[in-house]
């Protein structure tokens, strides 16, 4: 019966020393090493953060140079983001398909003022798991019945149904039931805002 080792480098430590011969018979197999000629490398784990080694200093991998102003910082410029949104710039037409207020529009008795962003702030809400839609109309100056009343009719001429709306006059804007986003922005265009 073979004997049975019971360390995990045991079949390592019988060929150690042994380069020349092939071990084919019976006696090389009982054959024992000495111990000065064992040497298997092995890594030591750690069991816990207190016993590891500090970690030595590291040291710099690429030496650079601070420079300021240097000729490439005006391609740098270029990659980064605005910090406020800038004036717009007249043109008659944009690729964007903007269109741009127009001065009429001020001396209606109502006025929806664009946002940050140069946008007309109608917006949709959408709520109840996708069941409820509602049009909002922020931003809104000036006389906000009688925007409303303008509002209903339009919509109810171009849709042919009943519109519901909701006024609220402290926060300047109005609720309008349903999805009608896009054509209350061609609204608001065709009214010069």
């Amino acid at each position: 019966m073979a004997t049975v080792w019971r360390s995990q480098y045991a079949f390592a430590r019988f060929f150690i020393g042994k380069t020349v011969r092939i071990l084919n018979n019976a006696s090389d197999l009982g054959a024992r090493l000495k111990p000065e000629s064992i040497s298997i490398p092995f890594s030591r784990k750690y069991s816990n953060y207190a016993s590891s080694p500090f970690v030595s200093k590291i040291q710099e991998q690429y030496e650079f140079e601070i420079v300021k102003n240097p000729p490439e910082w005006g391609y740098v410029e270029r990659l980064l983001p605005l910090e406020t949104v800038p004036q717009i710039k007249p043109k008659e037409s944009y690729p964007s398909g903007w269109i741009a207020p127009k001065e009429e529009a001020k001396n209606l008795p109502y006025y929806i003022a664009r946002n940050k962003n140069h946008q007309i702030p109608i917006y949709l809400e959408i709520g109840y798991r996708g069941q409820r839609k509602i049009t909002k109309i922020k931003k809104i100056e000036g006389d906000i019945w009688l925007m409303n009343d303008l509002i209903k009719d339009y919509l109810k001429n171009k849709c042919n149904r009943y519109i519901e709306t909701r006024v609220h006059e402290i926060g300047k804007f109005i609720d309008v039931k349903g999805d009608y986003v896009n054509i209350l922005i061609d609204w608001a265009h065709s009214q010069g805002f």
